[in-house]
Parts: C-alpha cells; structure tokens; sequence
C-alpha cells in the first residue's frame, strides 16, 4: 500500500488556508537577464520613456539597448542606456508594460558607467505613468543614494544617505515596499527606511537615470514582497 510521507502531509497541511481550502501558490518572481535579447535591441515588453522635471525640461527621448559585456554580473548580455542629449531635470526611463504587484521586492544590478552633469541610475516602481511613479536612485558624483516620488513629473525627495564606492563597479539596489513602507539596501546592507502614500496601486517599474548619465543594468528581478 503507498503511504503518503508526513514530509509531504505536512507541506499540504501548511498550504491550507483556515476552513480547509487550499492556499494559493506563492507568486514567482519574475528575472530579465537580457540574454534573449539581439545586442542592438530592445528587450521585449519594455518601453522608453522621459519625465519632464520642470516646466522649462525639453527631452529627446534616450536610446536604450542591449549590449555585450564581458563583465555583466551573469550571463553575456546588460542592457544600458546608450545615448541622450538630455540636460538638467529629464529623467530617463526604461518602463517595463507588466504591472507588478502592489507590495513588491525589486532589484537590479547597475554600473555607472558615464555622465558629466548627473550619473548613475537607479529603480521606478508603482509608476502610473511616466510623470507619477516612486524611484530610488545611486549617484556616485554626489556620493549618496535617494528615494523620491515623482508626482506629475515634480520629484519630491524622501530620503538620502551618503554612499561612497566605486562607481565603475558593479553594485546591487534593492527596493521591498509593503503598502506605504518602502526599504532600499545598497549592495546588500539596508540605507534607507521611509514612508510614503502618494501610490497605492500596483503599477510599473523600470529602470531610471538622469540627464546625462549613461547606465548599465543588469538582472532586473521583479516579484511579490516577502
């Protein structure tokens, strides 16, 4: 006679929402590696985007691509943003057309490869649009590392904190936001814990950079927070 393992009666019982019924199954999380992707191409289901920050803001929207690099963090292939003429407050954004779950857990690995007058990059999530959405974001000539919410293309500033590294490295950020409480870590080590309830809706997210700043990303991680 086949006997069921307690191991798995366990496992059943635990997925077991109150009065029996089963539990759903935990959302995957979803992984863009780029690698599917022709270098020269734009990853499929994403699209670019500006944000005007200022009334006086003029934006010719940014090439992004593909691109091989023999130092992405896995795999052959990043995308990056690989030119723009934008100055001052334009934002460039790379949005992805899949909403993501309200609460989630988001991630990314960037370089800083260039920019005169801004540089760096950064995350968008719970974006309604490309003029309303939150973004953290690293920037290795002022040394800091920033959450903000961009209502109606103004951006409001949550919270910063110095971060000093290499910026020709490669460096993990990481966003958890579970309703109006958001946590960035910076290569693994949690700088910023703040409060926000301009967004409460699931939206978009997607890759940010500012002005000038030309970007690599790689390993964009997008799932439910934990």
């Amino acid at each position: 006679m086949h006997r069921t393992p307690l191991l798995a009666i366990a496992a059943a019982t635990l997925l077991q929402e109150p009065g029996g019924a089963p539990a759903p199954a935990p959302m995957a999380a979803d992984l863009h590696d780029f690698e599917a992707t022709p270098p020269g191409g734009l990853p499929k289901g994403f699209t670019v985007a500006s944000t005007l920050g200022d009334e006086k803001a003029r934006a010719t929207p940014a090439k992004w691509a593909v691109a091989e690099d023999a130092k992405a963090p896995s795999g052959r292939r990043v995308v990056k943003l690989t030119e723009t003429t934008n100055q001052g407050a334009v934002y460039n954004l790379l949005l992805r057309d899949e909403a993501a779950p309200v609460d989630l857990a988001l991630s990314v690995q960037l370089r800083a490869d260039s920019g005169g007058e801004d540089r760096g990059g950064g995350l968008v999530w719970r974006a309604k649009d490309e003029r309303n959405y939150y973004v953290c974001r690293w920037n290795p000539l002022e040394k800091n590392l920033r959450a903000y919410r961009v209502s109606e293309g103004r951006r409001v500033q949550l919270q910063s904190v110095t971060i000093e590294t290499a910026a020709d490295a490669w460096h993990r950020l990481a966003v958890t936001m579970k309703g109006r409480v958001m946590e960035i870590s910076f290569d693994g080590k949690r700088e910023i814990s703040c409060a926000d309830a301009t967004f409460g809706e699931a939206g978009k997210v997607g890759l940010w950079t500012k002005a000038d700043a030309h970007s690599s990303f790689d390993d964009l991680k997008v799932g439910p927070a934990p």
